[in-house]
């Protein structure tokens, strides 16, 4: 009787063991593909509530300061990089999204109402919002 007991128990964490061998591969697999298939932004894309302040390259170092209704940031695009330096909200949370570099990542004040999305050279804009 207690035999069997132990043989079930094995049989049934040795069937747990393999499926999450199996989850962690796929999981290591999907990591592996989404890092090396991600493309190197070209254009930096400010967005203040409804409108565009501007659209900047990202292989020139330079400081953009976004002034609102609301308060201000500081945007520093450096080394291929862009990030929020400085912000006057209360929570401070888009200096803390750290660097972008890769299309479709962004930065987002919500205070502030400031929205920068890393671009591709081919598309300026994804979208115009009236």
């Amino acid at each position: 009787m207690q035999k069997n007991v132990l043989k079930k128990l094995f049989i049934s964490h040795k069937f747990d063991f393999l499926l999450g061998a199996v989850l962690l591969i796929a999981a290591l697999c999907l990591f592996v593909v989404f890092k090396t298939t991600r493309k190197n932004g070209s254009y930096v894309c400010i967005k203040q509530g409804k409108n565009i302040v501007g659209t900047y390259a990202l292989g020139e170092d330079s400081e953009y300061e976004i002034k609102s209704f609301y308060g201000s940031n500081t945007l520093v695009i450096k080394d291929g990089y862009a990030y929020m330096s400085e912000s006057s909200c209360k929570d401070h949370l888009c200096e803390k999204m750290g660097k972008i570099s890769n299309v479709g990542e962004t930065i987002i004040c919500l205070p502030n109402e400031v929205f920068v999305e890393i671009i591709s050279s081919k598309e300026k804009y994804d979208a115009v919002v009236r």
